[in-house]
């Protein structure tokens, strides 16, 4: 008599430390069917040939590096949850994983069993959903609209650049003003700044992917914080991060990409799961989202001025 096939979900562990693998699997394998190598080359292999949920790899292995095999991933699997686990502070790898791999957590080691699984559950309802067929019809959003938040009229031009005519651009150069505009207009892209002058826009940034999951922010920056960084790959699901000075060419793919990943949000409630941000972990990141929100409500029930 056959045995019954395991129709639990598929986890898919890589990280060349055997004494990992073992841990993690110890960890998952009683709710998950859980696949291990050490090797990137044949985890690519097994996502080629079976149907995996949620990838977690680790970044610094010999092989193959944790952002290349994402990368790599997100091509052959795009609908596998990707988890980057690791426990070097690289901000440059960190940057990679959000551009090329596009993941969905970056979480340090050593890790917090609860705060795995709970991720881990979380990454494998996203993708369960995604299995089931959409049901709704592509948005029929063909002219979008782009904030750029920045106080250098370089960026707004370089932006306006790529986008116009197709598409509309906007340009502050405050907070206030840009919150204005978000509460007043679909805005599908944020080009922003990190910072603005000694204003620090993390809190910003996080509140409003929560008050708008659909809406992608691209980060232009030179920092390399790297706690910083991973907050905001968390807690506000930052799309791309890029350098500036801008490179046009460079700008043009990104733009281009995040214009196709909105749309494909815009059409799927499932897809849009996959934006979902973890809530501010220290107290002082709380009441400076708490504040934002207040802020951004007060914004929206202002009486629109007369024409």
């Amino acid at each position: 008599m056959n045995p019954l096939p395991d129709t639990k979900p598929r986890i898919l562990l890589v990280d060349d430390e055997e004494r990992i693998l073992r841990s993690l699997g110890m960890l998952l394998r009683m709710h998950y069917q859980v696949f291990a190598t050490s090797d990137g080359h044949e985890a690519l292999a097994i996502l080629r040939r079976e149907k995996i949920h949620v990838l977690i790899s680790d970044q610094r292995m010999p092989v193959m590096s944790g952002t290349e095999l994402l990368r790599q991933a997100r091509e052959i699997a795009p609908d596998t949850i990707r988890i980057l686990l690791t426990g070097y502070a690289d901000a440059d790898s960190a940057m990679e994983a959000v551009n090329e791999g596009e993941i969905f957590r970056y979480i340090n080691k050593p890790w917090g069993p609860k705060e795995l699984r709970d991720t881990i559950a979380q990454a494998v309802q996203i993708a369960l959903n995604l299995e089931a067929p959409a049901t709704l019809p592509p948005a029929d959003e063909s002219r979008l609209t782009c904030l750029v938040l920045d106080r250098d009229i370089a960026t707004y031009q370089a932006v306006k650049e790529v986008l116009e005519p197709a598409h509309g651009v906007i340009w502050r150069r405050t907070v206030d003003g840009a919150l204005d505009v978000l509460t007043s207009t679909q805005v599908a892209i944020l080009v922003t700044e990190l910072s603005l002058g000694d204003e620090d826009l993390s809190a910003m940034l996080k509140t409003l992917k929560q008050a708008h999951p659909e809406l992608l922010t691209i980060i232009l920056t030179c920092f390399k914080d790297t706690s910083r960084l991973v907050d905001l790959i968390n807690q506000a699901q930052i799309y791309r991060y890029l350098p500036k000075p801008l490179r046009k060419g460079l700008l043009g793919r990104n733009i281009e990409s995040t214009i196709a990943r909105y749309r494909s949000l815009r059409a799927s409630p499932a897809q849009l799961m996959t934006q979902v941000v973890e809530p501010p972990a220290l107290p002082d990141q709380q009441e400076r989202a708490a504040k934002m929100a207040q802020y951004l409500t007060w914004l929206r029930s202002r009486p629109k001025a007369p024409a």
